[in-house]
């Protein structure tokens, strides 16, 4: 199917907002579509609702499942698209009129593997636009993306994360056997763009922000990381995950020698550590302690010491400080850290952890 784009959509109790989203994709102004919803074991109106756009338009195909997760559904979603093109989209936001046109359009302009666009997140709560939390990359093409993907000004670290942004080709997929990895708590975007993306080789981005994202309040990631602490579990699964599949398919040297493995230290590892140190506080010890073996065992896995590169000295000292073995701390170092743990900023930062590790010893 030449020139189609096969936008895959997960649903899974999301009848509320399915009307305004699929609205937005049968106006696309690009109307060679084909519009593959997954109804991923909705209990509520969901199916219902699905049918009767089916019944209204035919490009929009629906496909049941039992409850798997949204990444299964994406895959279901992959193994049953036709098109030349894929895209993603999440039920319960909407997107430009204009957006896939966009994509595809600048997608065959450069013969890009993978397109992405900017996007405005609202509030669910009284639909304000929230000006932080959206993304308008500076535009660019880069014909040969597998040599600069973690440079900082990449076209690859623009695309940001998000899967729902982009159009790919299909044959991008499938010829690099690629599919979503569920299983995880969260974070999968992640580690589709960590683990697919480099593998393109052209990639492009506009600045418009024609995605549309319902950002959630009560009972979002962040409200449960909150809460719980589990995060750090999840950073250090999507560590070991991404770090293992990089070093089976031959990457993790070039990794260590691009910076991309001083990029994902500071994205999941050194951001969440050195910025959240009140949530590891709350952790039992126990759990503090299997987290930090964790920490440790990993950077010694990637030989941190060439990873070093592109890391500034605080990073380069929580580095050192998470690899070391268990922090023991005598009187005078002790009184030390007690009093640099009341500084600002890292400062402070570090020695609250090296307390924190100092109590697993």
């Amino acid at each position: 199917m030449d020139g189609t784009v096969s936008i895959i959509l997960p649903c899974y109790n999301v009848a509320p907002y399915l009307d305004e989203c699929l609205e937005s994709l049968v106006r696309q102004t690009w109307e060679d579509l084909e519009i593959i919803c997954v109804n991923d074991g909705s209990t509520d109106d969901t199916p219902d609702v699905l049918r009767g756009w089916a019944e209204k338009d035919a490009r929009i195909r629906v496909i049941h499942q039992e409850n798997e997760g949204a990444f299964s559904a994406r895959n279901a979603g992959l193994d049953a698209a036709a098109g030349e093109y894929i895209g993603f989209v999440d039920p319960d936001d909407y997107v430009d009129t204009s957006m896939y046109a966009r994509l595809v359009e600048t997608a065959q302009r450069h013969g890009a593997e993978v397109a992405a666009c900017g996007y405005t997140s609202f509030s669910e709560e009284d639909g304000t636009v929230m000006e932080d939390a959206g993304h308008a990359p500076e535009p660019g093409f880069e014909p040969d993306a597998k040599k600069s993907c973690f440079s900082g000004e990449s076209v690859w670290l623009r695309m940001d994360v998000v899967v729902w942004n982009k159009v790919y080709r299909r044959s991008f997929f499938e010829e690099n056997g690629l599919r979503m990895k569920p299983g995880f708590r969260g974070g999968e975007d992640d580690i589709f763009w960590l683990t697919a993306l480099p593998h393109a080789s052209r990639l492009a981005v506009i600045p418009d922000q024609l995605y549309f994202y319902r950002r959630k309040r009560a009972g979002s990631l962040s409200d449960v990381w909150d809460r719980d602490g589990w995060f750090y579990s999840m950073n250090m699964d999507r560590l070991e995950y991404v770090t293992a599949y990089w070093e089976k398919i031959g990457w993790l040297e070039s990794a260590v020698r691009q910076g991309w493995l001083a990029h994902i230290m500071k994205r999941y590892l050194l951001a969440h550590v050195t910025s959240a140190e009140e949530i590891f506080r709350r952790l039992d010890e126990e759990e503090r302690r299997e987290l930090a073996a964790r920490y440790r065992k990993w950077l010694k896995g990637v030989e941190i010491g060439p990873g070093f590169a592109g890391l500034n000295k605080w990073d380069r000292a929580f580095c050192r400080l998470l690899g070391a073995e268990p922090v023991k701390l005598g009187p005078g170092a002790r009184l030390h850290s007690t009093l640099m743990s009341a500084c600002s900023g890292r400062k402070g930062r570090y020695h609250r952890l090296k307390l924190l590790l100092s109590g697993l010893s």
